[in-house]
């Protein structure tokens, strides 16, 4: 079996690879109109990336956040991705591109639950993207910070010492 290895990244290494995802969205001429983060975990690369990210108006791109959890408290992966908060039923979906951003693409269960769920209410288009693409992960994201193997990623936001 292989040997799985903690790995702890500093806010700085993260913001540069969020930096750097939102320049490849922006290099590639994708359209964003809407950024939802999955809870809790792609609350802060949501965030960033939204500031990043160029837009042509006076505001920046409105910033929403779906509940689904894959863990428990424990950090003991569940059978099956639960959606804990949905989404608010204000939000226009028809004729926009969504940017659906997480830290961790693991098993890949959470993206494929929000994938399904955001394709329901009918957008445009729906971007994905995550800091960290696990080998292991079912679903491939459009936009990927880095690799990182197998090993569990221990974010600043994560740190409980």
């Amino acid at each position: 079996m292989e040997k799985i290895h903690k790995v702890k990244y500093t806010y700085n290494k993260l913001h540069n690879l969020v930096k750097k995802m939102a320049n490849e969205i922006d290099d590639q001429g994708t359209k964003i109109d809407i950024v939802i983060a999955i809870a809790t975990g792609g609350w802060i690369p949501a965030r960033i990336l939204r500031t990043f990210l160029s837009h042509n108006g006076k505001f920046p791109k409105p910033l929403y956040s779906i509940g689904i959890i894959n863990y428990d408290s424990d950090d003991n992966l569940l059978d099956h991705p639960t959606i804990v908060q949905d989404l608010p039923d204000s939000i226009e979906f028809k004729n926009k591109n969504v940017l659906l951003v997480d830290e961790v693409a693991d098993s890949g269960g959470t993206f494929v639950k929000a994938q399904n769920y955001i394709n329901k209410l009918s957008p445009k288009s729906l971007i994905t993207a995550v800091i960290h693409l696990k080998d292991k992960s079912k679903f491939k994201p459009d936009f990927i910070g880095e690799k990182a193997g197998n090993n569990w990623i221990v974010y600043p936001w994560d740190v409980k010492e």
